[in-house]
């Protein structure tokens, strides 16, 4: 029998080791918040990244520039679980608030309120990044905004000798379960997508023969034969005159100078919102008319030649009917617009739909031949 060999001991050490195990999970640095004058997102103010989300505010101005009182922000960013499991999110929100996350609202309690607390019970995998997003509403007097959550249940064995385990001399070891609340950490909190670890993939693959590595080298080129006697009487012939076709009488027709979409994507990169003028809709209704899915469809084109932009999709309403319904209607077609270019390939974390109902008028309501204009969809570049 042969010696054991060290070297084979460590080759199986490297076999054995996990692919990910030299990958560093990334760090977070918090979210993103949009800080706004009014009650309805009417006026940015400011705009800063926020490390944790844990505020009280008594009587004081969040940020220089916004009121105390009458005043809205937006947090976005990711968030990334650690572990696997059943997680517990909980809001203590004075006034109002509404939460996202990966497209899905996941509480809607928008209006004044004492100081309430809110649990969202929900299942997350480790790694994977959502798509969160806070809305808050501060109506008048104290202001608070906090998101806490539970970890999934960790068990861990109970260490003690006792008559339970026959004072440790049984495997069968009885665990327990602990679970407690925090603010979430900023190293699960990202303002921006964060960065999957790359695999290394090795462009000189190595082939071992007899023992020593060899570069695989492409197959060399089969030797050309030698043609056969009437062929190369034929290649000592004369080659044969090619005259030029003839230039086609009717020229083709010039192209336009730019494209609408051209248009489009030099408007958006220069962060400048843009109103599509075939994404209106019938009143009350939010079902896509085949004007407004070609348009989208274009869209969704324009979005595929730029992966990193990122828009935020406003839905507008006229100001017929009751305003809280307005506002819930121009979500739910922020909301069909959004969807539909994810079933056209554009990842539902590059899209934010967001309701503003008839707030933001751009014709005379009064006219009911200008409301139509009002009943549409605007898209902001977000950074």
């Amino acid at each position: 029998m042969k010696p054991f060999s060290f070297a084979f001991l460590l080759g199986c050490l490297a076999l054995g080791a996990p692919a990910g195990a030299s990958a560093q999970a990334a760090v977070g640095d918090g979210l993103r918040g949009d800080y706004y004058d009014g009650l309805n997102f009417e006026h940015l103010i400011a705009t800063r990244r926020d490390a944790l989300l844990d505020f009280y505010w008594n009587g004081e101005k969040p940020i220089s520039g916004v009121p105390a009182e009458s005043f809205t922000v937006r947090w976005t960013g990711w968030l990334v679980p650690p572990v696997t499991g059943h997680y517990v999110l909980h809001l203590s929100i004075d006034d109002g608030a509404r939460l996202w996350l990966d497209g899905k609202q996941l509480l809607d309690e928008w209006r004044g309120q004492p100081l309430g607390y809110y649990d969202v019970p929900l299942d997350l995998q480790a790694g994977r990044p959502y798509r969160l997003r806070l809305d808050y509403c501060q109506y008048g007097l104290e202001a608070t905004a906090r998101l806490f959550w539970e970890r999934p249940k960790k068990t861990e064995p109970l260490r003690t000798a006792s008559w339970r385990n026959l004072w440790g001399m049984t495997d069968k070891v009885p665990t327990f379960a602990s679970r407690s609340q925090e603010v979430i950490p900023t190293r699960y909190l990202f303002s921006r997508p964060p960065a999957l670890p790359k695999l290394a993939v090795d462009l000189n693959p190595v082939l071992v023969v007899g023992g020593r590595p060899a570069l695989l080298a492409a197959p060399a080129p089969a030797a050309s034969r030698p043609l056969p006697a009437e062929r190369r009487v034929a290649a000592r012939a004369k080659p044969p005159v090619i005259r030029p076709a003839a230039r086609p009488t009717r020229r083709p027709k010039a192209r336009p100078a730019t494209r609408p979409a051209d248009d489009m994507v030099k408007q958006l990169l220069n962060g400048q919102a843009i109103t599509v003028r075939a994404l209106y809709f019938e009143q009350g209704q939010v079902l896509l008319l085949p004007a407004v899915r070609a348009s989208l469809d274009t869209l969704a084109r324009v979005l595929a030649r730029y992966p990193a932009l990122r828009l935020e999709v406003q839905g507008h309403t006229d100001n017929q009917g009751d305003p809280v319904l307005n506002q819930q209607l121009s979500m739910r077609r922020a909301e069909a617009v959004c969807q539909y270019l994810n079933t056209r390939g554009i990842a539902p974390t590059r899209l934010s739909p967001l309701g503003l109902g008839g707030t933001q008028p751009v014709a005379d309501n009064n006219l009911p031949a200008e409301r139509p204009r009002n009943r549409r969809v605007v898209l902001r570049p977000l950074p």
